[in-house]
């Protein structure tokens, strides 16, 4: 599971794992191609606006940014390429590639989508990824449509500013790779067909990508007039930001969208013209513009935990009555499942290295396994007051803290040795931690449901003075989340609500914070520009607020289209929010959703991000 990754300015130097491959149009070793510039293989395809050719439109591929989110991409054709009247392309020898791992993708503006000869839109941008230099061939054929542009644009939403500024950090490689995978899976660039390279278990919202798709044809398949009774016009006012500029080009719309989904959501809806090629679509506005894709398998339908690794995998913990299970899933599907017989676990969390962590409630224990899910040695851990665990977390030195069914927290050291009294420590809650998370000093705060209130100790166990933090409008705290500044987020249960405390246990000016589609929060974690997502048991959604606690999202959250009976989330390198749900009242209808590139992309496993002190930070 775990590969080495580097870049440099000639372009994307990785080891790419089975992820990444099986999603950029055949992938082959990157490990093996070096950095050298590569003379690039012949090109062709075809160019569609709403199923039309799209003729005389010129074409450009890019190579993403190396210096940052957003950063300036690189044109790499050496001379002008356009389509032909029927909208076709071929060529030959008019790029180079910085190397042959190089992830690349074509953008196409203007051009006549089936109008009267010599009219042309001036407004048309379309996108798509196809994949790594080196796999790019004489054979290889690609089809650039509207269908294509969605899923590039929602995939690259975190990395992009513009079709000609995408780009990502010298430490997320992985993240803009998985980015392309999650596109291809969703839309394939060589038939330009949805859904995708998708595997069997996991269900796209071709419907939704479909009536996308037809929103931005309005536009593409006309003169380009930005008048405000024209396609263009209505797509481009309903899609700009509160705040923000008017959009340019269909992309610039596309991405607006994307990254603004619960705006104007009805107005947009509205620009919506039945298109031929895009069926089914939608036949009312949806409650967000947010695209998930759900993975249903037997072996993720009772899900009671997820974490994110490094490489971008969701690792679910599953129960059944008897015995759990673990499972790794990607875009590609579950690429192995671990059955733990005999043990029913409570919850999962990842240390530094991706190992997996679990609590055995009923057998008073912690159990490690390896990134291969077997057990290492010397397991089951038990001792230092271990009692009925539940929520575990990761100190900066790697050593994990539990959550135990008195009011008290264990610790073990990285190996698994007890580095806690026989009784624990006491947290001094009137009840039993419902949630704990260590910040960047090492100290341990755990949240006391019943009592609402905060408790932190110290990484040796002793008490914070102050602690009892009783302020903020805790109100049947269910979960909690450090911040890069050392202090915490709490999700209400019981008030529907968002507090903030700083290091210190005070409170945040304008705590608690309220709407956003907040219903019964029970989980949350933190992205990489700091917002907050959270799960809401109330209403089957989750809900964005921004690091001042500003509620991004509207009335009803986001994803509530997907998600049902949600339960836990994580965020991933390539800014999608991975959810597990409990399903219907029926056992075993859980599944686990992928909401694509909603979010800013974070330092996966978390434990990884304590320990480099990146708590809402980008990797």
């Amino acid at each position: 599971m775990h590969s080495f990754k580097s870049w440099s300015s000639t372009g994307f130097l990785v080891a790419a794992t089975a992820i990444v491959c099986a999603g950029l149009a055949g992938c082959g070793a990157a490990s093996s191609r070096g950095s050298l510039p590569v003379t690039g293989a012949a090109l062709q395809g075809v160019v569609h606006g709403g199923g039309q050719p799209v003729a005389n439109a010129n074409l450009q591929l890019y190579s993403p940014g190396t210096t940052g989110y957003g950063s300036a991409s690189t044109p790499l054709f050496n001379r002008t390429v356009t389509t032909d009247a029927n909208g076709n392309f071929s060529f030959t020898g008019a790029y180079t590639c910085p190397s042959a791992s190089t992830p690349v993708y074509l953008v196409v503006t203007g051009g006549n989508p089936g109008l009267s000869t010599g009219t042309n839109n001036p407004v048309l941008a379309m996108m798509a990824l196809i994949g790594q230099c080196g796999d790019l061939t004489p054979t290889s054929y690609f089809v650039v449509s509207e269908l294509t542009t969605v899923s590039a644009v929602w995939s690259l939403a975190p990395f992009m500013l513009d079709y000609a500024h995408v780009g990502t950090s010298a430490g997320n490689v992985q993240g803009l790779l998985n980015a392309f995978a999650t596109a291809q899976s969703m839309v394939s660039v060589n038939t330009g067909t949805a859904p995708g390279t998708a595997p069997s278990i996991a269900t796209v919202p071709v419907t939704e990508i479909n009536t996308l798709s037809a929103i931005l044809a309005s536009c593409i398949n006309s003169n380009g007039s930005t008048a405000s009774t024209a396609a263009c016009g209505k797509l481009f006012t309903a899609a700009t930001p509160s705040g923000g500029a008017t959009p340019t080009d269909t992309i610039a719309a596309a991405l607006d969208i994307a990254k603004n989904p619960g705006h104007n959501v009805s107005s947009i809806y509205s620009v919506y013209t039945p298109t031929a090629p895009y069926q089914p679509a939608l036949t009312s506005a949806p409650p967000d513009w947010t695209l998930s894709i759900n993975y249903n398998s037997p072996a993720l339908q009772t899900p009671s935990d997820l974490a994110i690794d490094s490489q971008g995998n969701a690792w679910v913990l599953t129960n059944t009555a008897s015995s759990s299970s673990v499972s790794v899933l990607n875009v590609n599907g579950i690429s192995g499942t671990f059955p733990q017989s005999g043990s029913v676990f409570a919850r999962m969390a990842l240390d530094p290295f991706d190992d997996p962590w679990l609590t055995n409630t009923i057998g008073s224990s912690v159990t490690e396994l390896n990134g291969s899910g077997s057990r290492v040695s010397s397991n089951p851990f038990t001792g230092g007051g271990i009692q009925g665990p539940g929520a575990l977390a990761f100190d900066g030195s790697g050593n994990v803290w539990i959550a135990n069914n008195t009011s008290t927290v264990s610790k073990l050291s990285a190996n698994g040795a007890v580095l806690s009294p026989a009784a624990g420590y006491p947290t001094g809650a009137s009840g039993p931690p419902a949630a704990l998370a260590l910040d960047t000093l090492g100290n341990v705060w755990t949240a006391n449901s019943a009592g609402s209130s905060i408790d932190v100790m110290s990484n040796s166990g002793g008490g914070i003075p102050g602690s009892p933090y009783m302020t903020g409008g805790l109100s049947g705290p269910f979960a909690l989340t450090v911040d890069s500044a050392g202090g915490v987020w709490v999700a209400n249960r019981v008030g529907s609500s968002l507090s903030r405390l700083t290091s210190d246990g005070a409170a945040v000016a304008g705590s608690p914070y309220f709407g956003g589609g907040m219903n019964s929060p029970i989980d949350l974690g933190l992205d990489g520009l700091g917002d907050v997502w959270l799960v809401n048991s109330g209403s089957s959604s989750v809900s964005e607020f921004l690091s001042t606690g500003k509620a991004q999202s509207g009335s009803s959250g986001f994803g509530s289209a997907a998600l049902q009976n949600p339960v836990r989330l994580g965020i991933d390198r390539s800014g999608s929010v991975w959810v597990a749900n409990l399903g219907s009242t029926t056992a075993g209808t859980g599944m686990v959703t992928q909401i694509v590139g909603v979010a800013a992309p974070a330092v996966t496993p978390l434990s990884l991000a304590v320990q480099n002190t990146a708590l809402g930070q980008r990797p």
